[in-house]
């Protein structure tokens, strides 16, 4: 019976794991595909400054800078979003990019193992769910050296 027993408690934790691993990447396709269509978004925005600059040119005005710093925000504003989304993907996938170089690097890595500079180590992360849209955002609250922050600490006591 304790055979039974054992088995089921493995295949409870299989099937809990492969929930987790299906939910996860559920996920990444949502924040992709978010990523994607305000990546189409910013280059739809560049094909109409193009052709606004270009048909002002052409009937020999001169280019209107409201119109056009109109939609520089906006294409700044879903660039800042793409950058919110791919940050959420990093901490969905527990990886981090390099302080040096922009490198992809697990979570937990000390160095960079491309230019091998020392990495900060990303304390309180908080996780929010989104159940309106399906999602989970994280942000970052604080990122400390532990290392220097203990060295600090240190030297404050003496």
């Amino acid at each position: 019976m304790e055979f039974f027993n054992k088995l089921g408690k493995k295949a409870s934790e299989a099937y809990q794991a492969t929930k987790e691993k299906a939910s996860d990447i559920s996920e990444e396709i949502k924040i992709k595909n978010k990523i994607n269509n305000l990546e189409e978004k910013v280059y739809e925005i560049y094909a109409e400054i193009g052709e606004k600059v270009y048909n002002e040119i052409k009937d020999g005005k001169d280019v209107s800078k409201e119109e056009i710093s109109g939609k520089c925000e906006e294409i700044s504003s879903k660039k800042d979003e793409m950058s919110r989304l791919h940050a959420q993907l990093l901490t969905l996938k527990k990886m981090k990019k390099c302080v040096n170089c922009g490198e992809k690097l697990d979570i937990d890595a000390e160095f960079c193992s491309k230019c091998g500079t020392k990495q900060p180590k990303t304390e309180n992360v908080e996780v929010q769910e989104n159940p309106e849209e399906g999602t989970k955002d994280a942000e970052v609250i604080e990122i400390n050296d532990v290392e220097e922050n203990k060295k600090d600490s240190n030297e404050e006591n003496k």
